[in-house]
């Protein structure tokens, strides 16, 4: 499983559209969906239903999808406090009131 596939499948939950959620990432659908279709292989659970005419999220890929979120939010945020210790951005912040 890779941070790439978990941002996938939080994008296709927003959509509900492969060909959309493949558009906001600057790759085919087709690829995309393997993508999902290895995660849900991968996680033995099915994240998404699937028809000739939509996408809908699974009960347990509504959950599944949840936790997905948080783990990208807090990857995303390691790495912005990492950026901005890197680039000498993060200090020491002093005030006082009175």
């Amino acid at each position: 499983m890779d941070l790439s596939s978990l941002r996938y499948a939080i994008t296709l939950a927003e959509e509900l559209h492969f060909g959309r959620a493949a558009q906001r990432h600057y790759i085919s659908a087709q690829p995309f969906g393997r993508h999902i279709q290895n995660l849900e292989r991968e996680l033995g659970i099915r994240l998404f239903e699937r028809t000739s005419r939509r996408v809908t999220v699974t009960p347990v890929g509504a959950r599944v999808l949840a936790e997905a979120r948080a783990i990208v939010d807090a990857v995303d945020a390691l790495t912005d406090s990492h950026r901005w210790a890197e680039s000498g951005e993060a200090g020491t912040l002093a005030g006082s009131c009175g």
